[in-house]
């Protein structure tokens, strides 16, 4: 049993996980705490395999490596990187030194002044493309608005308390969010302001298309707002158009002077079908999701253990 488990999913890393560990040997040793450091290795990676088995052998009681098959996504390495873990608490991180290991003592000592179950490192500044920090910004804001539980300062730099990160491993849902289900878990969280570093690793592995693929998944599979919008708005148009039909009934019924022309019927239908293919395609989101939990797939596949 260690004092802290760091779990670092690794898509590139073999120009960092080097230094990394060096960094994070560091950082324990100045708290004078027990650590392991797991790599979960999210790619067909040899280079970065072979690093994370030469820090293995040469520090054999600190290290683990898990290879997964292929790319299952960063959150879902993590959950892979728990299973192994033996840390009263664990740590997650980035592998690409954006995150600096000395840090984590910030993290720590904001745990132990209010004995929060999760602390984030949140940034001040974003060290990434002009793109990336809008739409960072803009996801953020919109799921603080979508999901009311979510901590507004959640990133990928976390501490969380051993048995709170154990029982993310009973979570079986279509698309894995990990700050998602620690929403669901506990609401006795904190965070304390971290510095964000240029990359060393060449660059973000989250590509222009990735990220708005993570940020409808994450929408669609923990947040009510869609499907609760569309309610709303299907609600407020039936009302309208009932309303409407009915001052055409009456007027047609004291005055006799109208006559519903093509042009309201055209926009009644039209607004009406409009609203009810939307509906569709938003049902059709969820359903896909359903039928992703129940073919009951697991969320990744182990390759090799060391």
């Amino acid at each position: 049993m260690h004092d802290y488990s760091v779990i670092i999913p690794v898509f590139r890393g073999e120009k960092t996980l080097g230094r990394l560990f060096s960094l994070c040997k560091t950082a324990f040793e100045s708290l004078d705490s027990t650590f392991e450091l797991i790599f979960v290795l999210d790619n067909r990676n040899d280079e970065a395999w072979d690093v994370i088995k030469s820090l293995k052998e040469e520090n054999p009681g600190i290290v683990k490596g898990i290879a997964l098959s292929r790319n299952f996504g960063q959150h879902n390495a993590i959950i892979c990187g728990i299973k192994y873990a033996e840390g009263n608490f664990l740590i997650t991180m980035d592998e690409d030194l954006q995150q600096s290991p000395g840090d984590i003592p910030l993290l720590i000592a904001k745990q132990k002044e209010g004995n929060f179950d999760v602390v984030y490192g949140d940034f001040q500044t974003q060290e990434n493309k002009f793109y990336r920090n809008i739409t960072s910004k803009f996801m953020k804001n919109l799921l603080r608005f979508g999901i009311p539980g979510l901590n507004y300062h959640y990133s990928t730099f976390r501490l969380i308390k051993g048995s709170i990160a154990k029982s993310l491993l009973t979570m079986n849902n279509s698309y894995t969010f990990l700050d998602g289900f620690l929403s669901w878990v506990t609401k006795d969280t904190a965070y304390v302001i971290v510095k964000n570093h240029k990359s060393e690793a060449g660059g973000s592995s989250y590509s222009l298309k990735k990220l708005i693929d993570h940020s409808l998944n994450i929408f669609f599979t923990f947040s009510k707002l869609p499907i609760r919008l569309i309610s709303i708005t299907s609600f407020i148009l039936f009302i309208v158009s009932i309303s409407y039909s009915l001052f055409i009934l009456l007027r047609k019924l004291i005055y006799n002077d109208l006559i519903t022309g093509f042009a309201s019927l055209t926009v009644i239908i039209g607004f009406g079908f409009g609203f009810t293919m939307l509906g569709i395609s938003l049902l059709g989101e969820y359903l896909y999701r359903i039928n992703l939990k129940t073919t009951n797939r697991p969320n990744y596949f182990e390759r090799e253990i060391i």
